[in-house]
């Protein structure tokens, strides 16, 4: 499997969450695969891009911070080694919450964390610094506030090694992404580099390894669901959000579909799919990117 690291740097982004005064700092493969597919439509490729996409070496991740090496999704329930103080030896349930509280883990501290050793107070305060969130008002005739993330480091997803991908991509850092575009937020710079040697070896959905990572929020298909499960930990994320529509003139709601989230944990790995989650009787396809791909890992 031929796959590269698509590095972006951002200055400022709106990647909301659900309303216009929160922004977070990292986004989901289906928002850069809506993104690049309007994008494909202005370059009058979209069907050759969903044609590409659809096969079943394409594969594409969520995105996760890169400051000095790339970073893994949290793993669901872990650190599973419960951490004793040595003041009273009790339970240390603020360690146990910190590392909850984390979104992502460095790939050189990822050992160390899921077997309960890595400092989590520095690693949550390296995330803290990673992304700073504001709200800024804009003045006008209808005045709004928006949520705007600054970031220290870049963002990186995981895709496969593709000429028309790096199009759509270099085509697609001058039109930004998430939302407030038309303020300016969103433009980045991209960078396409290789995978460091030890992710490239454990992105291998053929792995005998019990532990799998989920690194993009997806979907099995019906046929795989019982057996993707069995064995399994994971977090559950509804998609949802609205599509315009011409013929209508107005913001339609598409189809909710609920995914499992990156950094479940996985025994047995899926395919997934491209699903198509249009409005009723709506004029064409809205894609929603679900295809799994996995890290494994020994603990």
């Amino acid at each position: 499997m031929g796959l590269k690291i698509y590095r972006m740097h951002f200055d400022k982004a709106h990647f909301g969450d659900g309303y216009l005064n929160t922004s977070v700092g990292h986004f989901e493969a289906s928002r850069l695969f809506s993104a690049l597919c309007l994008e494909a439509l202005k370059n009058n490729c979209l069907e050759e891009f969903i044609e590409e996409a659809s096969e079943e070496d394409f594969v594409l991740s969520d995105a996760f911070p890169y400051v000095g090496e790339p970073y893994l999704p949290k793993p669901v329930s872990y650190p599973r080694s419960k951490r004793f103080s040595f003041d009273n030896f009790q339970y240390d349930e603020n360690y146990q919450k910190t590392a909850n509280s984390l979104y992502a883990v460095p790939l050189s501290e990822f050992s160390d964390f899921i077997n309960g050793k890595a400092d989590v107070e520095m690693l949550a305060a390296k995330q803290a610094a990673f992304a700073v969130t504001t709200e800024v008002t804009k003045k006008g005739q209808d005045p709004y506030e928006v949520a705007v993330t600054s970031f220290s480091g870049d963002l990186y997803v995981i895709a496969k090694r593709s000429e028309l991908l790096k199009k759509l991509m270099l085509s697609l850092q001058f039109s930004g992404l998430g939302g407030k575009r038309s303020a300016g937020y969103g433009g980045f710079r991209l960078s396409i580099i290789d995978l460091p040697t030890e992710m490239k070896r454990q992105i291998n959905t053929d792995s005998y390894s019990d532990h799998k990572l989920l690194l993009t929020s997806s979907l099995p298909q019906n046929f795989e669901l019982e057996q993707a499960m069995a064995y399994a930990a994971y977090e559950i994320k509804k998609d949802s959000g609205f599509a315009y529509s011409e013929t209508e003139q107005e913001l339609l709601r598409k189809q909710d579909l609920y995914k499992f989230a990156a950094g479940s944990v996985f025994k047995n790995t899926f395919k997934g799919s491209i699903v198509d989650v249009r409005p009723s009787n709506f004029a064409h396809p809205v894609y929603n990117f679900a295809k799994g791909l996995f890290y494994s890992f020994e603990v």
